[in-house]
């Protein structure tokens, strides 16, 4: 639930943009594939939350209150300032162009760090392809449970603050559910625990 609302997050703030003097905005294509994602993994997510939680109430308010107050909030000092900036008309997410493959990126950072030879590798991700908006769903993967398919990451060049700190706060709850999932593994696999103490 978390990866699929942070990737309808981030295709919003990434595909809809300014109003004036000309607006940029998602084809009625891409929309409905992006929307019929979210929806599906959404409700996968609430239909796995209420089978195997004791108080599924109870564990959609607490997730509710995780993921809506502060990403709503950077949304409307997003929408409620405007984006008048340069590179308006590229995507704020770029990809490393040399490799497409399956990969745990447990110390990758969400934003590109300033280094023009490290640049050279990342490309925008293309916003005329039918299957942009899996990228943004990458994204979040990426973030959240640190695996995913592409290294994409936002540049760092021209990016409003709100849109990094919105990217900086699902990697923190990424982080912290990482480091959840090893200690609850670590109480109850010994060998994984002797792993974690000794090493």
């Amino acid at each position: 639930m978390a990866i699929a609302y942070f990737g309808l997050v981030f295709w919003l703030v990434d595909r809809c943009r300014r109003r004036l003097p000309q607006p940029i905005l998602p084809n009625l294509s891409e929309t409905v594939w992006m929307l019929s994602g979210f929806s599906l993994l959404t409700l996968s997510g609430l239909a796995a939350v209420v089978r195997t939680s004791q108080r599924p109430g109870w564990t959609i308010a607490c997730l509710a209150l995780v993921l809506l107050p502060l990403p709503i909030a950077l949304l409307a000092v997003i929408y409620g300032r405007g984006r008048y900036h340069d590179l308006m008309t590229v995507s704020y997410f770029e990809e490393e162009g040399t490799l497409r493959q399956l990969r745990i990126v447990i110390g990758r950072l969400p934003i590109l760090p300033r280094y023009d030879l490290f640049r050279e590798r990342y490309l925008p991700i293309l916003w005329d392809r039918r299957w942009n908006w899996l990228n943004y769903f990458d994204f979040s993967l990426n973030n959240l449970l640190k695996i995913g398919f592409n290294d994409i990451r936002l540049r760092d060049r021209a990016l409003p603050g709100a849109i990094a700190a919105l990217a900086w706060y699902q990697w923190s709850l990424g982080l912290l559910y990482i480091a959840l999932l090893l200690w609850t593994l670590s109480r109850t696999i010994p060998g994984l625990n002797l792993l974690i103490y000794f090493k």
